[in-house]
This record gives structure tokens, C-alpha cells and sequence, in this order.
């Protein structure tokens, strides 16, 4: 009886733990609260239109010739916005490329509404837009950016398509474990208590001047970071390796501090495709289209379509059928 008093008595061992555990309750208590009065201020402090929802600057983009041969969806990546791309859309548009940059379902108005969205809601998303170029266009190629890469990947092994380009895609985080737990078995063990982890205004960009020009959420839901996760895991597998039968191009940052450079090449090299091209950065952090090295994708990625479709302000020789059938002779020789 005495050695039980002394273990549970405030000053003794068993005593120190109860009021670690007590602070630890309450601090968490204490900080999901203030989390949560911090989204909704922040919820109604972005501006938005007032019909649709979106944030003003994220709106989805159309871009480029409506009579154009072929079509180029760009997917974001995860809490992101079409503005992620800066203007690689606009070069692309005109190279005579109809251009559609699409707001991922869950992004672009809400952290709550992203909260709410399933990793099947974001990929049925992409896969209507790709459903909806290739019902119009003879030619779709899909670009895709971090999560979006993981997206356009999941959504080429399951709707045709002609080309696929991957900027920094999801197919591992750099930064893969913390104190030997994955970054996934963390987020699970905290959400929980932990609803909401804050991002702030500052991108992953190295130069400076861009970093808070990039538009995403500024509060993260850990249910949204799971449904990405498990994105990238349903990506990374020999079931989509086996269907990636079209050219690829890669580009990624060896100074990428979110996205894994050789989880994604190791993904790529799976690829059934034997057409692949690869494009390493030396430069840039994460969102190469506002870092250093954003010119050089530029010039990357329009080189690279270049083989599919005429420049901006040519036409094939004859318009009609043979127009169509010498695009696909091009289409043909690259794959």
C-alpha cells in the first residue's frame, strides 16, 4: 500500500505523467479550438465569388483556339489553384494548343469543402475533364503537378490519352517518415485530436518575391493531406505502370523539398511506355512555374508538344482529313 501511494501521489512518478498527460489534453483541446476559429476567419476573409464560391484568382481556365487539333488539360496539385501554373497555360495556348486548366474538386473555395472531398471525388474530376477534350479533340496530353501528377497518372490508366507530362508529381514525399513513423501513419495517429494544420501564405518557392503570389488553401484539413496520400500510393503501382503506354515527359527538381525526385523517376522507369524524356532542375523548390528555373519549363514542355501539333500561327498543308491523319502520323512516330 505504501509503494502504491508513493507512485500516485502528485510529486511521484506515476503523479508527473497523469499531469503530462492532463497538459497535453488540454493543449491539444486549446489548439483545436483556435484552429478552428482561424479557418473560419480565414474562410470569410478570402474573397470569392459570390455565385460560384471560388476564390478569386482560382477560377478554371480556357485558354487557346476552340478549333485547335488537340487539347491540353493541366491538373494543380494539392490545396492549389489553376494560378499555380502562372503563364506555362498561356505559352502552351499559343502554340495553338486549346487549353483547359481545371479546378481540382475540393480546391479552390473552402478548406471544409476539401475537407469533405474523397480521393474518388478529385480523380472523377480529372477524369470527366479528360472525357470531355477527348469527346472534342483528336489529340489530349494531360499535365500534371504534384497531387496532379498522381491524378493525371491515375486518370491515363484509365481514359486514352496521347501524351502525359509530369512536373513534380506525387509518387513520394521527400521527406517520407518523421521519428521513424511514416508521414501517413502521423497524420492518422493525430487527426483525432488534430482537424486542421496551418500552411500560411508562403509557398515551397526559393525566390522570395514569388512565394505568396502562388494561391492555396492557408489551413490544411488532415482528412484532405490523407485523401492525397492515398492518391499517391493508388499512383505508385504496377497496375497504372502497366497502362502508361503514351510518351512521357518528367520534370522534376533535385531542390524539391515536397515531392520525392527519385520516387518519381523510379515510377516513370516502370512506365510501358518507351517513350520517355527526362528534364532535371537545379534550382527550384516545389512550384517550378514561380521559382528560378520556371522559364526552362516553359521551354521544356513547349518543345515537348511541339511534336504533336503545329506551331502557333501555322497550319497543315491541308486542312480536313489529311490535316488530322498526318498529326496522328507525328503522334504515331513519337510513341
Amino acid at each position: 500500500m505504501q509503494l502504491w501511494r508513493e507512485r500516485f501521489r502528485p510529486d511521484g512518478a506515476w503523479g508527473a505523467l497523469a499531469w503530462a498527460v492532463a497538459m497535453i489534453l488540454m493543449v491539444t483541446v486549446m489548439y483545436a479550438y483556435v484552429a478552428q476559429q482561424r479557418v473560419a476567419i480565414y474562410e470569410r476573409q478570402t474573397a470569392r465569388d459570390p455565385e460560384t464560391g471560388i476564390m478569386r484568382g482560382a477560377e478554371p481556365r480556357d485558354l487557346g483556339p476552340v478549333d485547335a487539333p488537340g487539347a491540353v488539360l493541366f491538373v494543380h496539385g494539392f490545396i492549389g489553384t489553376p494560378n499555380n501554373y502562372n503563364d506555362l497555360p498561356d505559352r502552351i495556348a499559343e502554340q495553338g494548343w486549346r487549353v483547359r486548366v481545371m479546378l481540382v474538386p475540393g480546391h479552390g473555395t473552402t478548406p471544409h469543402l476539401f475537407e469533405e472531398t474523397t480521393a474518388d471525388d478529385m480523380l472523377e474530376g480529372v477524369l470527366d475533364e479528360v472525357r470531355a477534350l477527348r469527346g472534342a479533340y483528336e489529340q489530349v496530353v494531360v499535365v500534371g503537378h504534384s497531387m496532379g501528377g498522381a491524378l493525371a497518372s491515375l486518370a491515363a490508366a484509365e481514359q486514352t490519352v496521347d501524351g502525359l507530362v509530369l512536373i513534380a508529381p506525387f509518387f513520394g514525399l521527400t521527406t517520407p517518415s518523421v521519428a521513424g513513423l511514416s508521414v501517413e501513419r502521423w497524420a492518422r495517429l493525430a487527426r483525432p485530436a488534430v482537424e486542421w494544420v496551418p500552411r500560411g501564405p508562403n509557398a515551397p518557392v526559393n525566390l522570395v518575391e514569388n512565394r505568396e503570389k502562388v494561391l492555396s488553401y492557408h489551413w490544411v484539413p488532415v482528412d484532405g493531406a490523407l485523401a492525397a496520400l492515398e492518391l499517391g500510393r493508388r499512383a505508385n503501382s504496377t497496375y497504372v505502370f502497366e497502362r502508361m503506354e503514351m510518351p512521357v515527359l518528367l520534370i522534376h527538381s533535385e531542390g524539391d523539398k515536397v515531392t520525392s525526385l527519385d520516387a518519381a523517376r523510379d515510377a516513370v522507369e516502370q512506365f510501358a511506355s518507351a517513350d520517355k524524356e527526362y528534364c532535371w532542375l537545379h534550382k527550384s523548390n516545389h512550384v517550378y512555374f514561380w521559382d528560378y528555373d520556371q522559364q526552362e519549363v516553359i521551354d521544356e514542355v513547349a518543345q515537348w508538344l511541339a511534336r504533336f501539333t503545329p506551331e502557333a500561327g501555322e497550319s497543315p498543308a491541308e486542312p480536313g482529313e489529311e490535316a488530322i491523319e498526318e498529326t496522328f502520323a507525328v503522334a504515331a512516330a513519337g510513341e
